[in-house]
């Protein structure tokens, strides 16, 4: 019962019009930004890993099993 006190409470306070503290609020907006450039430049360093590892995947198939050009003739 208790937690539908609090939770009457918060949206009691929350109908009040309160002044924004815009400092908070950029502050909060720039850690949020660090945090995804973080994430986001993690997540370019994998999928470059994973490319190279595609390609060399790739050239070892292609020599194993080389594609025929129908253009060319040796």
């Amino acid at each position: 019962m208790s937690k539908k006190t609090e939770v009457m409470e918060e949206v009691k306070t929350n109908n009040v019009a309160e002044p924004v503290d815009t400092d908070a609020k950029a502050k909060e907006a720039k850690e949020t930004l660090r945090v995804q450039l973080r994430e986001h430049l993690q997540q370019a360093e994998h999928h470059r890993t994973m490319a190279t590892k595609a390609q060399g995947a790739l050239e070892v198939l292609l020599q194993l099993h080389p594609e025929e050009n129908s253009g060319e003739g040796s």
